[in-house]
């Protein structure tokens, strides 16, 4: 029995999700990297100041820069705006998908939470402990979306738990390590094109092409099938940290964060309509159950490990500049393997290549102290997208290299108590896609062929508060 086209299509879903899409981004790939609304402020450059427990995330040894016990807790609201471009559509027989639009207003706002806690044992140890979202997403497109048999939604949360120690060797030399417990909870959905499904079953019944074509025909004004995908897993890592403090107002920071292998396990649940020609005897009917029957799914997969280098220097008392550079190793991400055994088909398996490449993401920024009760902040970063190359972009996954420019305050209530505000704003270039059954294997049924563009923007508006016990 030919299962290409079922393997194919829940591969598409599954392969993207499975390794943390997100639309509304922060970071390119599919990272939330801004977990902290002071570092929202200025873009991500001033992650060195450690001036509050989100150091966990960035650097674990800023922990030796906090006194007494301290919480930070907030959230960023994302709000995205993004239209798709369509050039054209084509199913696998040739024919343009119909019916068919660009999806609608496909991208949903969300907000994002984090919250860091911090005691100091001693003069040399500081304890800290955080909670902040890794990853996320929240797409859904229309039911007639033309790329609808690529991917038609996914909805996609996590959380990190991340307990760190800090260790102050001198006054110049601080250290910081920590533990992750990462879980991941994915579903997804995809509708399918049962001519396409009619047309491959029919060949791996032995039926030439000519009399396979007038059997897809027959299903040509058949609703789509759909199928969900969902998983969910924990994974387990580690962070460490290294900060040079040559004087009390330069700190120079060095991170590394690493890869977590994950194995997802949940189902592949297919919806097939009720009317398809040729009733229950029908030897292609048979076909399309069995190669989209329901299943167990698993996809091993590791995320990507990153590398920071970051410098924050007062100038005086008031003025200070930031910089921060990170490296993440997207090329783990070359081919994503996805098993959904049934009874009929123990082996069943895809094998999708992504080709990710390695990224990078600079930032700058600089901070004003107003006087004892404001702090402005400002910042820009420009961050590389790993997508390769637009033949094996996603439509759950559209994405791009990006500019962030933000600005943000801090108020201080009291020696104890602190508002953090940030607003950035965030410009994705166009993301193209043009998808053919070319990018798996020849003859496989695949979903047609996609080519357009994604054209992205998003605002993002923080909120956080900081309080010194």
């Amino acid at each position: 029995m030919n299962t290409t086209l079922c393997k194919v299509t829940a591969g598409t879903l599954l392969a993207a999700t499975s390794y943390g899409v997100q639309q509304a981004a922060f970071a390119s790939g599919y990272e939330f990297d801004v977990q902290s609304i002071r570092a929202q402020g200025s873009s991500n450059s001033g992650t060195a100041e450690a001036a509050d427990p989100s150091t966990i995330f960035y650097n674990p040894a800023g922990l030796t820069l906090l006194s007494g016990n301290q919480m930070t807790m907030g959230g960023t609201a994302v709000d995205v705006h993004s239209t798709f471009n369509l050039i054209s559509a084509t199913n696998s027989n040739g024919q343009s998908v119909y019916p068919a639009d660009t999806g609608g207003t496909y991208a949903k706002n969300a907000v994002i939470p984090h919250g860091y806690l911090s005691h100091q044992i001693n003069d040399q140890l500081t304890f800290g402990l955080g909670l902040f979202v890794p990853y996320g997403s929240k797409i859904s497109y229309d039911d007639n979306f033309v790329g609808r048999y690529y991917g038609s939604g996914v909805d996609f949360k996590s959380l990190n738990i991340n307990p760190s120690l800090g260790f102050k060797l001198n006054e110049r030399h601080r250290f910081g390590v920590g533990l992750s417990a990462q879980y991941l909870d994915i579903g997804l959905n995809q509708s399918q094109n049962l001519p396409a499904v009619a047309y491959g079953t029919c060949l791996a019944g032995g039926g030439p092409p000519n009399i396979c074509q007038g059997v897809a025909s027959a299903y040509a004004n058949v609703a789509d099938a759909k199928v969900n995908i969902s998983g969910t897993n924990w994974g387990y890592g580690f962070n460490l940290g290294y900060m040079f403090t040559p004087n009390e107002g330069t700190h120079i920071g060095l991170a590394y964060r690493s890869f977590i292998n994950q194995t997802l396990h949940g189902t592949a649940q297919f919806t097939i309509p009720s009317n398809l020609p040729g009733g229950a005897t029908s030897p292609i009917n048979a076909g399309i159950q069995t190669a989209l029957a329901n299943s167990n799914a698993s996809n091993p997969l590791t995320t990507p490990e990153s590398v920071t280098l970051d410098v924050y220097h007062e100038l005086n008392t008031r003025w200070a500049i930031m910089a921060d550079m990170t490296w993440t190793r997207n090329d783990r991400l070359q081919n994503i393997v996805i098993n959904m055994p049934t009874a009929q088909i123990p082996n069943r398996q895809v094998t999708q290549t992504t080709a990710w490449q390695n990224s990078w993401r600079t930032s700058i920024g600089t901070s004003f102290k107003v006087n004892e009760q404001w702090t402005m902040r400002s910042g820009y970063m420009y961050d590389q997208s790993p997508v390769a190359d637009p033949k094996y972009a996603l439509t759950v996954l559209p994405d791009a290299s990006r500019q962030m420019a933000s600005f943000g305050a801090s108020y201080q209530i009291d020696p104890r108590n602190t508002f953090d505000l940030a607003y950035s704003y965030i410009k994705l270039k166009p993301a193209s896609i043009n998808r053919t059954d070319d990018d798996y294997n020849n003859n496989n049924g695949s979903p047609g062929t996609l080519t357009g563009s994604y054209h992205t923007h998003v605002n993002l508006f923080g909120i956080g508060y900081s309080h010194k016990f």
